[in-house]
């Protein structure tokens, strides 16, 4: 099955790696070391006698953080907040941590800065074995801590900290859980997609080393993604939703086999990955998600093939495994699809939805749900559209059903299985990325604009329809527009440059199907988020929920507003 030289060598003894396939090769060794544990301080101490006892000698072993096991001290980093399943009275609450514990880790919390309550967390290993084109290997062993604090109350402010063994803590942090259904009270939430990380040059896929920008891309901060959390922790919102493509430990993104090799590129039909790269994620936003809950939304650069080998279609494992150590998701929607759910903040619900489920242009884990997220999306817009207590219904996922680009434009099967879907239940927003812009669509229903809706426009999503907004401008280097096309924003150069714009939709095996259309409103090629305003009505009065975004540079650059009528 793998003649010797076609696969890389990963550590399995030759005659056992010769019928076996890659992804068995990785759960075998992944067997072989859960039997022969070794510690980060004994692979630093035993050096040469312990890549013997992995039957590795000679390869590059290169545990992550392994300089960490010269510490004394056991610290937790890049504290990060989800809401449970009901943000009104649970708040999961983790970090990482840098050592394996010799004890209990325990979260301090209470409504002051005394506490008052103890919750023992949950430390949840993840090993991560990378096969080199050498075929050596580099390992990363990472230790996450997780608590789930429930049965708090509604609409109540809470600090929290974590103890570790030796008695040390973190600083104090707060969060506020969501107000009682029905409550009436004005909030923000923040959005955006693809961010990555600001660090250095990084392996990984030519043109994607995390501070490469293009020649001409000056309209910006020093390192976009960094400057944006740091504009939205001042803001201190309720939430932020991030729409896919998080941290970018997979810059390839197509969810292939994982083989590595520095500095640029991966072999064809390998991904490169660096499982380390989320340690300098968590830290990157712990300043907001420390106190604001992140909801995240899986994106193709989140299909981590190293652990679970993507056997879609079809009861796929998917490449979520390694979320599931790291994050905290609300675990409320179908079974198959880890990273599918809904919360209920105030007024408004928002959908997190996996497009790779559905997506014909990076087709690795299309309709592994078997239909199931459909199923359950059509069920739960449903019910939502019936509960009074909800004006407004956000989607955020990540490749697009509509947007403009020069790369990836428009999805055709994101658009043939959603749009539907949100026209017949009058969705309000949807929060897209995957194409690295700005973009904001006039409301669409069946696939056309219904009415102009520029800057400082007023929408009321009933009558007219979905408005839908490109976020992948949270921090990765820009894309460009179709050629001839051009940015059309509050302050830019092409105030009217037009809404017609020709793009294509992206189908299955690479096509790109020719499209022109009317629908392109505000159009940014550069760095932003955006900030979401709700303002809650009582019954008989108008609910509203203003849409701005606001550059890496603390800029204003368009903003809509959509109205919903509140049932007497």
């Amino acid at each position: 099955m793998n003649p010797l030289g076609e696969t890389p060598n990963v550590g399995v003894p030759e005659h056992i790696a010769r019928q076996m396939t890659i992804a068995e090769q990785q759960e075998w060794l992944q067997w072989f070391l859960r039997g022969r544990r070794v510690s980060r301080r004994s692979a630093l101490k035993g050096g040469a006698s312990v890549l013997a006892a992995l039957g590795l000698a000679g390869a590059p072993w290169v545990p992550a953080a392994c300089s960490r096991a010269t510490r004394t001290e056991l610290a937790v980093v890049g504290r990060h907040l989800s809401f449970g399943a009901d943000p009104a009275t649970a708040m999961a609450i983790a970090g990482e941590l840098t050592g394996k514990p010799a004890g209990r880790v325990l979260v301090d919390l209470g409504t002051g800065p005394d506490y008052g309550h103890t919750m023992e967390t949950e430390v949840r290993e993840l090993v991560s074995m990378v096969p080199q084109q050498d075929g050596g290997i580099r390992g990363a062993d990472q230790f996450f801590v997780h608590a789930l604090a429930a049965g708090l109350r509604a609409g109540t402010s809470y600090h929290y900290r974590f103890r570790l063994p030796d008695g040390s803590t973190t600083p104090d942090a707060t969060f506020r859980t969501a107000p009682a259904r029905g409550e009436a009270a004005p909030f923000t939430f923040t959005a955006f997609a693809d961010q990555g990380v600001n660090t250095g040059p990084r392996d990984g896929q030519n043109g994607f080393d995390d501070n490469y920008y293009k020649p001409g891309d000056l309209r910006r901060s020093g390192t976009p993604a960094d400057s944006m959390v740091a504009l939205i922790a001042a803001q201190r919102p309720a939430f932020h939703l991030l729409a896919g493509d998080i941290c970018y430990a997979d810059p390839s993104g197509t969810g292939q086999p994982v083989q590595n090799n520095a500095p640029r590129e991966a072999r064809t039909g390998f991904d490169n990955f660096d499982p380390t790269l989320w340690t300098t994620y968590f830290a990157t936003i712990e300043k907001s998600a420390a106190q604001a809950p992140w909801m995240f939304a899986t994106g193709n650069h989140d299909m981590e093939a190293l652990y679970d080998h993507n056997t879609a279609p079809g009861g796929a494992s998917h490449g979520y495994a390694g979320h599931a150590a790291r994050l905290d998701l609300p675990a409320n929607g179908p079974s198959r699809c880890p990273s599918v759910y809904s919360v209920v903040y105030g007024n408004v619900a928002a959908i997190s939805l996996d497009a790779n489920d559905l997506s014909q242009e990076i087709p690795t884990n299309a309709g592994y749900s078997g239909g199931q997220q459909l199923s359950w999306l059509s069920g739960i817009l449903r019910a939502f559209r019936e509960d009074h207590s909800i004006d407004f219904i956000v989607a955020f996922f990540h490749h697009c059903a509509f947007a403009t680009s020069g790369t990836h434009a428009s999805d055709g099967g994101v658009r043939a299985t959603l749009a539907p879907l949100f026209d017949q239940f009058s969705v309000d927003l949807v929060v897209q990325g995957h194409n690295h812009q700005y973009e904001r669509t006039n409301p669409i229903r069946a696939g056309r604009s219904t009415r102009q809706a520029p800057d400082g426009s007023r929408i009321w999503p009933a009558q007219d329809g979905t408005t839908y907004v490109c976020a992948g401008s949270g921090g990765r280097p820009r894309y460009a527009w179709q050629p001839g096309e051009s940015d059309r924003y509050r302050g830019g150069p092409n105030p009217d440059s037009g809404t017609v714009v020709r793009s294509f939709v992206a189908g299955p095996a690479g096509t790109k199907t020719p499209e022109t259309v009317d629908w392109s409103q505000s159009r940014y090629l550069d760095y932003a988020y955006l900030s979401i305003e709700v303002r809650p009505a009582r019954p008989g009065g108008t609910a509203s929920m203003q849409v701005k975004a606001i550059t890496d540079l603390g800029k204003e650059i368009d903003q809509v507003e959509l109205m919903r009528a509140v049932p007497a």
